[in-house]
């Protein structure tokens, strides 16, 4: 009986002595990075801030924080009312532009054509309004340092927003 248990033991400390090294080996981390010749496959972006809003009531708004250095602007909304909505731009003491989006529709602005060395910094309210009517719909926006930060980028928050 006496060697019985020497042997299950034996073979539990070489089950353990396995166990582990596999765990180990398992855990280790990559030490080789591949990344393909064109880097299609890494987008390093700096982007600044992120917001979304629920658009409702007859004259909601929107803020947006321009950091210095993060000049460049994306701005998309959707107009789920039954009015098409206009919305402006102001901020650092002036109107920046005005756009209009249909009813059912969804527009997206960036300043890349308007402000192609990006907007100045600044703190921005973003007014909108549908004649009277009630504003119903959501709004994005975001600010980068390039303007491939903001070109073909969808921000987070638009992700979770879409439907």
């Amino acid at each position: 009986m006496l060697k019985l248990n020497k042997k299950a033991v034996f073979l539990t400390g070489v089950f353990a002595l396995i166990s582990v090294a596999l765990l180990t080996a398992s855990v280790e981390p990559s030490k080789r990075i591949e990344v393909s010749k064109d880097g299609g496959d890494i987008a390093v972006q700096q982007t600044g801030q992120e917001v979304r809003e629920l658009l409702g009531g007859t004259s909601p708004t929107m803020s947006l924080i321009v950091e210095k250095g993060y000049g460049h602007v994306k701005i998309k909304v959707r107009n789920e009312g039954t009015s098409n909505l206009t919305w402006s731009l102001q901020g650092n003491g002036r109107e920046y532009l005005i756009k209009t989006v249909g009813k059912g529709k969804t527009l997206t602005w960036t300043s890349l054509n308007s402000f192609p060395n990006g907007m100045p910094s600044g703190d921005y309210i973003i007014q909108f309004r549908a004649g009277g009517n009630k504003v119903e719909g959501e709004a994005w926006g975001t600010t980068g340092k390039r303007p491939s930060d903001i070109k073909n980028r969808t921000t987070s928050k638009e992700r979770l927003g879409d439907k």
